[in-house]
């Protein structure tokens, strides 16, 4: 596991620190659910190579907010959820270098996976049939790309200016309200505005916030390990997207407000 700083970033000289002649794999997240810290994945990917290591970039926080080129990465694999960008949920994308998919094998079998098969032998089709087993969700993967259309006719530079100047608005804001803490304050950060009211638990404070028509999640978000590091077991989590607004933010400072 590589440890962060207090912001919320990977400390990069503890994560090179990590690697041993065992190492054989590496997983990071893109953009950190909990905390918005937009992980320097380039030199993840660069100091994982120098160590003849296979990398997995989990996107499914980066995609629906940033600019993403697997090629110029250089990753080995990359992942993401379509959900996250819109799309239907239950599918997603894997990304992987030809090679490695290539020498992968499948690990299901079904339909449209085999070029030939026997009593005596299987031959697989190439990747990516040989992983795709079965009929495939037709229908959800042509809603995952009208959601990639959708964010590509926006502009994927634009929403992430436009969602930068977001955060950074509210940030300044919610760091205004007296006893909250915000959790997560690395430059490069997205989406995320997660936080914590003295006197009031995560769910309280959710419950409130609803009342006013805002839709926060609270709890630990499947991330308990990097919430302990901050001595917490939950945060209240705001989450923003291209079709918010700084009025938005403003709301939720006053439901904040009236609360305390």
């Amino acid at each position: 596991m590589a440890p962060v700083d207090r912001s919320g970033q990977i400390i990069l000289s503890e994560y090179e620190k990590l690697f041993t002649k065992r190492t054989k794999f590496v997983s990071a997240t893109h953009v950190s659910n909990v905390l918005g810290t937009i992980t320097p994945v380039a030199e993840l990917i660069s100091i994982a190579h120098a160590h003849g290591v296979r990398i997995l970039i989990d996107g499914a926080q980066s995609v629906a907010h940033i600019p993403v080129n697997v090629t110029a990465l250089d990753a080995d694999f990359f992942v993401f959820s379509g959900h996250k960008i819109f799309a239907p949920t239950g599918i997603g994308v894997v990304y992987g270098k030809k090679e490695l998919l290539e020498a992968a094998r499948p690990y299901q079998g079904g339909g449209n996976m085999i070029a030939d098969v026997s009593f005596e032998r299987t031959i697989y089709n190439p990747a990516p049939n040989k992983f795709e087993a079965g009929t495939a969700s037709i229908a959800d993967a042509v809603g995952l790309g009208a959601a990639l259309e959708y964010l590509n006719s926006i502009g994927m530079p634009e929403i992430s200016r436009y969602e930068h100047e977001l955060v950074s608005y509210g940030m300044k804001e919610l760091a205004k309200i007296p006893g909250l803490h915000l959790i997560g304050t690395a430059s490069q950060k997205s989406s995320a505005l997660s936080f914590v009211l003295d006197g009031y638990d995560n769910e309280t404070v959710g419950q409130h916030l609803d009342k006013y028509g805002i839709a926060v999640r609270t709890g630990h978000h499947c991330a308990q390990p990097i919430l302990r590091s901050y001595g917490l077991e939950g945060v209240v989590r705001p989450t923003l997207a291209l079709y918010n607004s700084p009025e938005d933010i403003d709301k939720l400072v006053r439901a904040i407000r009236s609360l305390t």
